[in-house]
């Protein structure tokens, strides 16, 4: 069962929710008017509400423009032919800082690259060359709202939203790393799979909360789930919708140790929320966890959430947060458009 405080793990997301930090290493150069990726428009882009695309596309351009050389190229070729990010194990390159454990690929569709970039907390760490044969070359470490900051003042808002509108995020780590195995494939049919559950789009990538002093995290892949707390983390777990499941195979220890990390995952509508739903796959008792993108009005601009939820009327039991800062400075916060335990 998914709890308040559950030791499940980060994935991924994707997304990679990002605050304020200094940038800690000598960038190859700088860019000049003469060498930004497009030309200056007035178009700007917040650190707000970035989707999974979008970021990519943030880490994409502020690259491209900032060390130019293979990222300028692989931008410029992106934005003909599409972006696309892999995410793979971190192990996979020789890196200076592995991050999360998470290590996102950065091509142009359908070409190979050795850029990558890892995320640890509130920082991207920036990488070319990098390989599993050799040591990737650092170029920065920086944060979101740096990254947001310089590709505004260099007007390069436009740029970011045309890659973002065909930019691709594919989660790698089924085929390579070792959570991979019969308990975490989809294997349609056996033990009630019926195959993978889409996450919403704007349900993906990396949440933060600091309610509760939990200082945790989560990620939403496409197909899949991660959480880290103060208690650790967990495998990623994997999301299927499940069919016909008798009692006596749920009690079953081969099938609980086949499938543990897979989750049952269904989708509701409740208090004007669409929620997704998750259970342990052999989970008989309990209501498992729920969880609901929204909106709520920070410092007078509207910012996009991640409502957590539980029981029988869904009490509100966290709100996650796509930077680290906003869950900092809005831990325990309550707002009076969701529905808390102490409200009954």
């Amino acid at each position: 069962m998914i709890r308040k405080r559950m030791a499940v793990l980060t994935v991924a997301g994707l997304a990679f929710a990002l605050a304020g930090c200094t940038q800690q290493s000598s960038p190859t150069n700088s860019a000049s008017s003469s060498s930004l990726l497009a030309s200056s428009s007035s178009t700007k882009i917040s650190e707000n509400n970035l989707t999974p695309q979008q970021m990519v596309s943030v880490v994409t351009t502020y690259a491209g423009n900032k060390f130019g050389s293979d990222w300028a190229t692989t931008a410029k070729q992106a934005k003909k032919e599409g972006l696309q990010v892999d995410l793979y194990p971190a192990g996979n390159y020789q890196l200076a800082d592995r991050g999360q454990g998470v290590a996102y690929n950065v091509k142009a569709t359908g070409k190979r690259s050795s850029l990558v970039y890892t995320v640890k907390d509130n920082d991207v760490i920036i990488y070319q060359n990098a390989e599993k044969s050799h040591a990737g070359k650092k170029l920065a470490t920086v944060s979101r709202s740096e990254m947001v900051k310089f590709i505004n003042d260099k007007g390069q808002g436009s740029f970011v939203n045309r890659l973002a509108q065909s930019a691709q995020v594919n989660d790698k780590r089924d085929s390579t790393s070792s959570v991979a195995s019969s308990s975490s494939s989809n294997e349609n049919g056996k033990y009630g799979n019926e195959g993978s559950v889409t996450v919403p789009t704007d349900m993906r990538g990396t949440w933060y909360t600091a309610d509760d002093d939990s200082n945790g995290t989560i990620t939403f892949g496409k197909n899949t789930f991660q959480y880290t707390g103060p208690d650790g983390t967990n495998g990623l777990m994997h999301l299927y919708k499940q069919g016909k499941l008798d009692e006596d195979t749920m009690m079953d220890q081969k099938v609980q140790t086949a499938t543990k990390n897979w989750m049952r995952t269904d989708f509701h509508d409740y208090r004007s929320m669409h929620w997704i739903h998750m259970e342990g796959w052999c989970q008989s008792a309990g209501d498992g966890s729920y969880y609901a993108v929204h909106s709520e009005t920070i410092n007078g601009q509207q910012v996009k959430v991640l409502v957590q939820a539980g029981g029988a009327e869904l009490w509100v039991a966290n709100v996650w947060y796509q930077t680290k800062d906003l869950a900092h400075q809005n831990a325990d916060r309550k707002f009076d458009d969701l529905h808390y335990p102490d409200d009954e």
